[in-house]
């Protein structure tokens, strides 16, 4: 059978991000939009952007699966705080803790990014220019660029959420 456990932690973000929608989808839709109206259509799906797009996602990915070990096995008083905080979101009925809350945040933004990387490798293999047309080739272009600009504005608050729950 299929894996389907990701669609779990996809649905637990959108449950208890309501409140950060504009900054980590509409925003992130807007600029790509934007950009693709007003880039041409090859820049997209050029080899080299595709390649520094893998690259960075990596590094994110790579830095927030670090940021996963350190909540999982630090014990400080700092960890148990947040494990202690329940916030006003709820996943199934249940209240979850910050420290729930954050770890959601950053395993997210890890899935989304092994995604977009995943989608990239396709990008970056296939003739994609050559096998769709332009009207498909710029909406795929603008699906990559949203999502990379997606999780960078996901780890801009990660961070910033972060460094507030030690305050």
């Amino acid at each position: 059978m299929f894996f389907r456990e990701f669609f779990i932690l996809i649905s637990d973000y959108y449950v208890i991000s309501k409140k950060y929608r504009f900054f980590d989808i509409i925003l992130p839709f807007i600029i790509s939009f934007i950009f693709i109206c007003y880039s041409k259509s090859y820049i997209v799906f050029n080899d080299t952007f595709l390649g520094q797009i893998m690259i960075l996602l990596s590094i994110l990915a790579g830095f927030n699966t670090t940021a996963i070990s350190i909540l999982i096995s630090a014990s400080n008083k700092n960890i148990d705080k947040l494990k202690e905080i329940s916030t006003k979101k709820e996943i199934g009925g249940k209240k979850i803790s910050l420290y729930q809350e954050l770890y959601i945040y950053i395993s997210y933004s890890i899935l989304i990014a092994f995604f977009v990387i995943i989608f990239c490798l396709f990008g970056y293999l296939l003739p994609i220019g050559e096998l769709f047309d332009t009207c498909i080739v710029l909406c795929l272009g603008l699906f990559i660029v949203y999502l990379v600009l997606h999780i960078m504005f996901l780890n801009i608050r990660n961070i910033s959420f972060l460094y507030f729950s030690f305050f």
